[in-house]
């Protein structure tokens, strides 16, 4: 599940921290969603939270030329990120839309997902005034108990929404709640069994969309029937499966990311020495510790303080005592020839060994999303494609590098 490692080095005045992002992989397993789908479903490529901690930017880029056709955030601000970018293709906001927003989403050709009757109001009301039009996507609750008008209300509503001037129905959605799930009752079948019922009676009752779409990265990896003419692909963008059954699928993915770290310090101490705050371990034997300038402020979580490992010189290395914010304490003593300045992997492969995404969340009791979206801004992303660094962004911004 882990990606060939990269042969690039970072440049020599970064910070010895940083997460390498292989844009051949997010281009790969975005090309397996196309080839599975076919040319008849368009595919929208999930870039919140920051590309789910990659770069929405350089994702979205990414995907857009391997094949998407359009792409969602989660909120406003997310949105105009990638506009201010010179991203141009059609955005879709997953979450809740102020219709005092409406300005903004008209600057920004943005489309907000509509599911409460007074902010379809607001929104038309907004456009109405002013002789705009806006686009518009209605979420339907099927069965996750989150956002989107209750599927028995939807007709109703979505007739409502339909009378409203300055909008347009662009499309109709909702969200599987169980996809993921190798036995789920039935569950999903029932969600996908009752949107397209409303489908059907919104067609029958001349209502029509130019966008319907239920299907997750699971469901559209292993349900063709929630596949409608639109999917979201969020987490296997990235190259993870939503479950570990699902890699039995068509879909063969390759992780993006990669999170690494160099030693800045190595001591020799002897039995008994405390390690870190709380002198919560203390060494049995004479001990070779290395320090890594690396901590839960950047992302890589205090729960791992005495239970994770990391990889150097292509071996597992024990993470011992806390976690600090900025430092992290591992224990060399068994691998030969260790030194200043050797390269950690925090996630990702290092010679024939590798530590998965996947791994330390099922350490932590929870999920890849969750890691990979914790990475802390000041962790510098290292774009790699065609074997080269692309591109580097910082806290002091991005830099492209063509040559």
């Amino acid at each position: 599940m882990i990606g060939g490692a990269s042969v690039v080095h970072p440049p020599p005045h970064l910070r010895p921290t940083w997460a390498e992002i292989n844009l051949d992989n997010i281009s790969h397993n975005l090309e397996q969603y196309r080839r599975a789908l076919g040319s008849q479903v368009n595919i929208m490529a999930v870039v919140k939270a920051d590309g789910y901690g990659h770069g929405a930017v350089e994702v979205a880029r990414t995907a857009l030329n391997a094949g998407a056709s359009q792409l969602a955030v989660a909120f406003l601000e997310e949105g105009i990120e990638l506009r201010r970018a010179g991203i141009q293709a059609p955005i879709l906001l997953l979450g809740y839309t102020d219709p005092a927003l409406a300005s903004s989403l008209y600057e920004y050709s943005l489309t907000p997902t509509v599911f409460d009757l007074e902010v379809a109001r607001g929104l038309s009301r907004w456009a109405a005034d002013r002789g705009h039009t806006l686009p518009v996507h209605i979420k339907v609750d099927t069965g996750m108990g989150r956002i989107g008008v209750l599927a028995p209300e939807a007709l109703d509503f979505i007739t409502a929404v339909s009378r409203l001037p300055g909008l347009r129905l662009e499309g109709l959605l909702t969200h599987l709640a169980a996809a993921d799930e190798e036995d789920d009752g039935g569950y999903t079948h029932r969600q996908i069994r009752v949107f397209a019922e409303l489908v059907e009676a919104c067609r029958e009752k001349g209502i029509r969309f130019s966008y319907y779409h239920a299907a997750n990265s699971a469901a559209a990896i292993m349900h063709p029937d929630a596949r409608f003419n639109l999917v979201r692909i969020g987490l296997s963008l990235y190259g993870y499966y939503p479950a570990p059954w699902l890699a039995a699928g068509p879909v063969k993915l390759r992780p993006a990311l990669s999170f690494k770290s160099r030693i800045i310090f190595i001591k020799e101490v002897p039995p008994g020495t405390a390690i870190s705050y709380g002198c919560t371990y203390r060494t049995r034997t004479r001990s070779l510790i290395a320090t890594v300038p690396v901590g839960y402020g950047d992302g890589y979580s205090r729960s791992l303080s005495n239970r994770g490992q990391v990889l150097v010189r292509g071996r597992r290395a024990p993470v011992v005592g806390r976690v600090c914010m900025d430092h992290l304490m591992i224990d060399v003593s068994g691998i030969e020839g260790v030194q200043r300045g050797d390269e950690v992997v925090l996630y990702g492969r290092q010679a024939e060994e590798a530590i998965p995404v996947e791994e330390v969340a099922g350490l932590l009791g929870t999920i890849s999303y969750e890691l990979i979206c914790s990475l802390d801004k000041r962790v510098p992303r290292l774009y790699i494609q065609g074997g080269r660094l692309a591109a580097l962004r910082d806290l002091l911004g991005e830099k492209i590098f063509t040559g």
